[in-house]
């Protein structure tokens, strides 16, 4: 690993993705520590109802789940997803994001992202809400990471095709 103190990859974009799936396969192919999404852990055991405070304390959790998995000391890591998805959530659900969030992000300044483009099929999921909606999502997490300036490549296509692109943009974006 060539220079990469600190760095955190976080797999994002928009729902049924293929987030999880590709978060869980670098991490195992490079042998890293692995953060996986908080938001999912917390509704599969709580359940899927939420409101603007119950997502306000999920990102707080979120923060800490993430310490938990990929400790501070720890080089690299990967995250499947960071606050900005909470950021998106929050949006698009409550038309305004709380400053507590908007302030977490400003600090994950080790983040770096491949960001999944919504080019595989839809899987029906109890905890995903929008069908129809994955490319403005998708836009919007462009958006917002292009706001933070950090780095980010898009990862697009089906199977093998998606992890060599995966493979390629952490070997461009962190010389692994």
């Amino acid at each position: 690993m060539n220079g990469t103190l600190g760095k955190r990859i976080v797999i994002t974009g928009p729902e049924s993705s293929g987030k999880s799936t590709l978060a869980a396969s670098l991490a195992q192919e490079f042998e890293l520590p692995m953060a996986t999404e908080y938001a999912r852990i917390h509704l599969e055991t709580f359940g899927a109802g939420y409101d603007e405070s119950s997502v306000i304390a999920m990102a707080r959790q979120h923060l800490i789940h993430q310490r938990e998995m990929v400790p501070v000391e720890v080089q690299l890591g990967i995250y499947d997803t960071d606050l900005i998805n909470y950021k998106i959530w929050c949006d698009v659900a409550f038309s305004r994001c709380d400053e507590s969030i908007l302030n977490g992000i400003a600090q994950e300044s080790d983040h770096v992202y491949l960001v999944c483009y919504p080019d595989l099929p839809w899987v029906a999921d109890p905890l995903r809400e929008h069908p129809h909606e994955r490319l403005m999502l998708y836009e919007r997490h462009i958006a917002e990471i292009r706001k933070t300036g950090r780095a980010y490549i898009v990862i697009r296509g089906e199977g093998e095709k998606r992890n060599d692109a995966a493979r390629e943009a952490m070997e461009k974006l962190i010389g692994i």
